[in-house]
């Protein structure tokens, strides 16, 4: 920092000065300051010791004494840069802007050479969001330097901001070419190529970043980020592996990667990521609660009650230990303990995830009217979800009723409907709202040897971004369908044994809503329709804490779930009543009651031999591993009862939307 003027009006004022700048220089902040406040106390320097004692404060520390000594300063020396400067600075170090950029006037801007002046103008108009004028006074410097790398890239991020983003990227590339050495301006031009949707652009900026500097995991990591929003999730995860390699003792590197892992269901995996993660920082909250989570849902609920021993014995803060505490109760259904637990727990830590398992005790103690409020709260926070997930839920249904619009036997009637001998069997669609017992159908279904499940997997979504539009099924050719199949193959694949022959079970409950699609595609394809009281299932899934993709953001709030149940099925019985599928329903209700009996009908209608062993639903979800819906701890359980006609505690809370539902509980000879 300068300090002002220098010159002393007498000899020993100036043997003070140096004395005073000799202590600063050796580190004796504080007495330097002592001496200077003492001299000014004195009558000494009064020109010269508010600038000198405002940056002795200001690097001490003690922002708000230098600022009051540097405007005491200027007031003196009201044209002098090197105190515009400084108090600009410290203003901005205090977070008073407006009042910094005030003091930086275009008289005093222009007056310094050095740019200074001009550069912190520039960030703080940057910071105050006036990003024309900030891209104004960073075009002025390098113009003035055309040298200065960081300029030229600040340049480019006050335009970006600006909107001008073909001018921003231009400058970012000038930046790298002044500086190709400077990695951060690779992963920052990617950045702003992103935001110009040049997605493929950006991808082959940061591959290039990553040949270049191969041990900067910045540009893997953004490199990751694209990969996973175009579900190239192989990819994503490879990057993000290699950058565990680069920096194997960054814990938090290794959270993130257990949570992608966790996201694709490689548990084993993310099991082990979350154990390195602790292994390097063992009180690390997060990694304590993943892993605790992830035991939960993988049903080592054997394992929980020594995590939670370890994380005690280790010193991991009471608010973790009381949630993962809360876990275990979940699993022993000791819901008074689980509440006590949950007491412990600071409001910020896992809100949502409180919300829900405090909503779980209170429904499990029959508290329905406090266990619905927990429930809402849970959806609330979803709600503020930065993804705009009622806007995406809203984005969904809008698609949906065009599509429900466009299906007719008109529409129908222009398909070319000529098909080749497949060399493969059709798939069965096990289909249904969600929380409608799909989950306890296919772990049955599991059970036969001749049977393969792909529980909600990819392939058909895959094939339907590859289509398009739906709209477009009409016109496909036989060999653009021959192709779409052959994807649909490839990548269940990735997830099944085909060369194992027998029955492949495609079981995605909201495939009720791709009928045109699956029909094209496998037009003697089986479907089986999971059915559920609509007032249990549309509760069941407004209880539920679904992660926010689109379809399942309409849950987060009571009546859009239940418009979104009240448009798929209208879309299922249109649909059913136009195209020529085959159709077998299963209650669950029933289900849970004769299960021998439904199953027995339901191998009927797929041609399979009865096989005995279905029954032990229990060893078969065992057997299967990680079960990647939100019954996974259901499903281990014996059959039970107890989840239908739940909605009925809950009626004073569904008023409302019954009027909606109340069509289809009659068709499907429910009752209110």
């Amino acid at each position: 920092m300068n300090v002002g003027p220098s010159s002393a009006p007498d000899p020993a004022l100036a043997a003070i000065i140096q004395n005073v700048m000799r202590r600063a220089q050796a580190g004796d902040l504080l007495g330097a300051r002592a001496q200077a406040e003492q001299a000014l106390s004195e009558g000494k320097g009064s020109g010269v010791f508010p600038g000198l004692l405002g940056m002795l404060c200001c690097r001490a520390g003690d922002l708000a004494a230098g600022i009051s000594y540097l405007r005491q300063a200027l007031s003196i020396s009201p044209k002098d840069l090197s105190i515009i400067g400084n108090l600009a600075a410290a203003l901005s170090q205090s977070s008073a802007t407006e009042e910094a950029l005030s003091i930086l006037s275009d008289q005093a801007v222009v007056s310094d050479a050095s740019m200074r002046l001009r550069r912190l103008r520039a960030y703080l108009r940057q910071q105050a969001e006036e990003y024309a004028a900030s891209a104004e006074d960073y075009e002025q410097i390098v113009k003035s330097q055309p040298d200065d790398f960081e300029s030229w890239n600040n340049l480019g991020n006050a335009l970006a901001a600006a909107g001008e983003t073909d001018r921003s990227i231009a400058a970012i590339r000038r930046s790298i070419a002044l500086r190709p050495d400077v990695a951060p301006l690779r992963v920052n031009l990617a950045t702003t190529l992103l935001e110009a949707s040049q997605t493929d652009e950006a991808a082959k900026t940061l591959e290039t970043a990553i040949a270049d500097f191969p041990s900067d995991t910045h540009a893997m990591l953004e490199l990751a980020a694209i990969r996973k929003q175009q579900q190239r999730d192989g990819e994503m995860l490879e990057l993000m592996e290699r950058a565990t390699l680069v920096e194997p003792e960054n814990a938090e590197l290794f959270v993130r990667y257990g949570m992608e892992l966790v996201a694709l269901w490689h548990m084993e995996k993310a099991q082990a990521a979350f154990n390195r993660a602790i292994a390097l920082e063992p009180r690390n909250a997060e990694a304590q609660i993943l892993k605790a989570l992830l035991l939960e849902h993988t049903n080592q609920e054997d394992q929980l009650a020594p995590l939670l021993k370890s994380a005690e014995a280790i010193g991991v803060e009471p608010g973790t230990v009381s949630f993962i505490r809360a876990l275990v109760a979940r699993r022993n259904k000791d819901f008074e303990a689980g509440l006590a637990a949950l007491a412990e727990v600071p409001a910020d830590l896992e809100p949502i995830r409180q919300a829900h398992l405090r909503g779980q005790f209170l429904d499990g103690l029959g508290k329905a009217h406090e266990a619905f409020a927990a429930f809402s709260d849970m959806n609330a926070l979803h709600k503020e979800d930065p993804s705009d997930p009622m806007g995406r839920a809203r984005d969904y249904r809008v698609r949906l009723a065009e599509e429900h619009a466009t299906v007719s036997s008109a529409w129908l009637a222009g398909w070319d409907e000529r098909q080749k001998d497949m060399s493969r069997p059709s798939p069965i669609f096990l289909v249904g709202f969600p929380r409608s017992g799909t989950t306890l159908l296919d772990t049955f279904l599991m059970g036969h040897p001749e049977v393969q499940v792909m529980e909600e997997r990819p392939p058909l979504n895959l094939v339907n971004q590859s289509l398009g539009d739906m709209f477009d099924l009409a016109a496909l050719s036989q060999n653009e369908l021959d192709d779409l199949r052959d994807q649909y193959y490839s990548e269940a694949a990735n997830w099944i044994d085909l060369s194992a022959g027998g029955l492949i079970v495609d079981k995605s409950p909201l495939h009720m809503n791709k009928i045109p699609l699956a029909h094209r595609l496998f037009p003697n394809a089986k479907f089986v329709l999971a059915l559920r009281h609509p007032c249990d299932v549309v509760l069941s899934c407004f209880i539920t804490n679904f992660r926010l993709n689109n379809p399942m953001s309409n849950f987060i709030d009571i009546e859009t779930a239940a418009e979104f149940y009240d448009l798929s099925f209208k879309h299922w019985e249109k649909c059913r009543s136009i195209f020529p599928i085959n159709v077998y329903s299963v209650s669950y209700e029933e289900m849970v009651t004769d299960k021998e009996a439904q199953l027995r009908h339901l191998f009927d209608f797929l041609e399979l031999e009865w096989h005995p062993g279905v029954l032990d639903h229990q060893k078969t979800a065992a057997d299967r591993g990680v079960i990647s819906t939100a019954s996974y701890a259901q499903v281990t359980e014996k059959i039970y009862t107890r989840a239908a006609g739940r909605w009925t505690k809950y009626r004073a809370q569904l008023e409302p939307i019954l009027p909606v539902l109340e069509p289809w509980v009659q068709k499907y000879g429910y009752s209110l």
